[in-house]
């Protein structure tokens, strides 16, 4: 089992990083997402603001996923925070700031002008695991899913089915980057979701979140 130390908030002197990088724009990736289904927005988080959210999710209370669901095969661990958080205040801190963004850029797209995260899904992954083979997000994560790389290298792919040699886009995640995702409801679409893989890392560890919206009450 893991043992980590919880990262303490800066002293009231000193002033917090800034989670976004300065004059973030999510309004093009906001409007890809809603017709395409996704966006990528590279360099998204301020690096400064990756070393302490590091260290205060690496604290956390970690336990293995199953290794599969209905289709789906995963080989990882992690927990879910609800929001919001006074036990993860830079975590807190990002969501609520993305969250922001995101009702500002996009209050021109139908439902994200009441986006507000309630939830956050932290993923970690090994070297060679698997990852999580192509599946669709919950449905009760409505509207949009934002995933943010923390630390760690790998490929995440956009597919077209279940199939994992069906791929419309793959790409290296890296640190700092966000992946946009269409949710049930975003641009008023029903559902929408698209089907998608993260692959294990080839060296070194990857640590993820997914930032979302239940419609259920946020998984403890």
């Amino acid at each position: 089992m893991r043992s980590y130390t919880r990262a303490a908030m800066p002293s009231r002197t000193e002033d917090p990083p800034s989670p976004l990088s300065p004059d973030l724009d999510l309004e093009e990736a906001l409007a890809a997402c809603a017709g395409a289904g996704h966006a990528r927005i590279e360099d998204a988080i301020a690096p400064a603001y990756l070393g302490p959210l590091r260290d205060e999710l690496d604290a956390g209370t970690f336990r293995p996923f199953a290794e599969s669901f209905g289709e789906v095969r995963q080989q990882i661990d992690g927990y879910d925070v609800p929001l919001p958080s006074a036990s993860f205040p830079f975590l807190d801190r990002l969501c609520d700031e993305i969250g922001a963004g995101v009702r500002s850029q996009g209050s021109g797209i139908r439902g994200l002008a009441t986006w507000r995260p309630n939830e956050v899904g932290i993923t970690h992954y090994v070297p060679g695991s698997i990852g999580i083979t192509p599946h669709l997000d919950g449905r009760w994560y409505r509207r949009l899913v934002v995933v943010a790389t923390v630390y760690g290298r790998a490929s995440f792919a956009i597919c077209r089915s279940r199939d994992p040699e069906d791929i419309a886009e793959r790409w290296i995640s890296e640190p700092g980057d966000l992946v946009m995702m269409r949710g049930p409801g975003l641009a008023g679409r029903r559902d929408g979701r698209p089907f998608h893989l993260v692959e294990g890392p080839r060296r070194g560890e990857r640590l993820s979140i997914g930032i979302r919206m239940a419609v259920r009450p946020p998984s403890r």
